[in-house]
């Protein structure tokens, strides 16, 4: 052989060399797929291998990988397969949606549903994924919650506005009224409405006979043998020595107790002021019984004739008696 075709064939062997196969098949990707099966190691350096998109993804482009000097390599890093769009997954009436699964509405998404304050989930799922062929099961659906029928309570009515049945059930804020009959007042709260929870605020109250209870009256007495008066019946009571009634003799049964509450006072007498004159002892106050001693100047003699300068006058419950003051003689 000549140098030349020798000095051919190292170059051939120097450029074949430099430019090696594939030894194992294009690699499989998590959202492509080669196009056909490659099971015939090694593949020449140029070899290109075409991609399909896997379910759930479609392409962007045309995606192959070219073998290049032993390494398979992208055709274009930008051409990929990319999620498959679900478009939006659909608003449901009571409710709203959030994005629980991913940033877009793409395949390998997930929304789920909440209902809104008042309302409860009927669909036994409360969430959508984005498939391969579009949205997951239905749009769950939100009814409101309902409250449990209210029996009339005994003794009263129930007040409602509205067109509404007794014996039927509620709906979320639906507003409850009580009204007692005659000569009953009501025990509990007087509305009562459907919460968010299905269950209602408070109880059904209770209608009880207006009763009231001889009343203990600090330094007072009553005089019968009733224990308990109804509605609108009047009570006589008396006040012991020294006291004296607060508002009157007698009180009233009424819905919110005694009216006016029955009470006594301690009757007072004043320190007089006596022109002419003075008295003792000297106090503060004076209560029933206490007597004082006025004694009146030169020329003058106490108010009620005695024939003395020196007299006494006595607090009662009508006041002095007799009126403590001197006069000119």
């Amino acid at each position: 052989m000549s140098f030349l075709g020798y000095a051919a064939l190292l170059l051939c062997w120097m450029h074949c060399a430099a430019q090696r196969a594939c030894e194992v098949p294009p690699p499989r990707r998590m959202k492509e797929i080669p196009a056909r099966r490659w099971d015939n190691p090694p593949y020449p350096h140029g070899t290109l291998a075409t991609y399909n998109c896997r379910p759930g993804y479609v392409k962007v482009g045309r995606v192959a990988l070219r073998c290049i000097d032993g390494v398979w390599e992208p055709l274009d890093p930008k051409m990929e397969c990319k999620n498959k769009p679900c478009g939006h997954p659909g608003d449901t009436e009571f409710g709203f949606f959030e994005l629980t699964t991913g940033t877009e509405f793409v395949f390998g998404a997930r929304v789920e549903y909440r209902c809104n304050d008042g309302y409860q989930m009927l669909s036994q799922r409360n969430y959508r994924e984005c498939q391969a062929d579009g949205w997951s099961n239905d749009i769950p659906h939100c009814e409101v919650i309902k409250c449990l029928p209210v029996q009339e309570p005994e003794n009263g009515k129930i007040i409602m506005t509205g067109a509404f049945e007794l014996g039927q059930e509620y709906s979320f804020g639906q507003v409850v009224n009580f009204q007692c009959n005659a000569k009953h007042k009501l025990v509990g709260a007087e509305e009562i409405v459907c919460s968010a929870n299905g269950k209602w605020s408070n109880d059904v109250p209770e209608c009880k006979e207006i009763i009231c209870d001889i009343p203990k009256i600090p330094h007072g007495y009553v005089r019968t043998k009733k224990k308990t008066y109804k509605e609108n019946e009047l009570m006589q009571f008396f006040c012991e020595e020294g006291y004296k009634y607060s508002n009157r003799a007698d009180t009233m049964c009424t819905e919110s107790g005694w009216n006016p509450l029955p009470s006594c006072t301690e009757i007072v007498c004043s320190p007089p002021v006596i022109s002419s004159g003075n008295f003792s002892p000297q106090k503060d106050k004076y209560t029933v019984g206490h007597t004082i001693t006025v004694k009146c100047d030169d020329g003058f003699h106490f108010k009620v004739m005695t024939g003395r300068n020196t007299e006494t006058a006595e607090c009662t419950k009508n006041g002095w008696v007799p009126e403590p003051a001197c006069v000119r003689k």
